[in-house]
């Protein structure tokens, strides 16, 4: 029993870990399928704004560009404060917009906004 215990804690953190999850794009969409997101750049933006970065990766493996929907997912991770998902998105290529850097203004979030000014938005 005191070995069981131990194997079943890290069965189970290597089945949540990200690197669980397929970098192929029929893995990746089976994956999100399987977490009961639908491959749209409506969720894609969603995730991203719930700051969720194991669905984004997956989203991005399965072939999902990260400007999808005019940069929706930044924008909506702006608007709602994720730092640590607007600094992931510019990271993978996401393009600093006007309506992210507004969106992140306009709700007060100052870090947000200076890490897209910084990153090249204009107003």
């Amino acid at each position: 029993m005191k070995l069981i215990a131990p194997l079943a804690l890290a069965l189970c953190a290597l089945l949540q870990s990200p690197a669980s999850l397929a970098a192929d794009p029929v893995k990746a969409r089976a994956d999100l399928k399987q977490m009961g997101v639908e491959y749209t750049e409506q969720q894609f933006a969603t995730v991203a704004g719930n700051g969720d970065k194991t669905a984004v990766d997956l989203f991005l493996d399965a072939g999902m560009d990260v400007n999808a929907g005019g940069s929706a997912a930044l924008g909506v991770a702006a608007g709602r404060g994720k730092l640590d998902m607007v600094k992931y998105l510019l990271g993978k290529g996401a393009k600093p917009t006007a309506n992210a850097l507004q969106f992140a203004r306009t709700r007060g979030y100052k870090d947000i906004e200076k890490v897209l000014v910084d990153a090249g938005a204009k107003e």
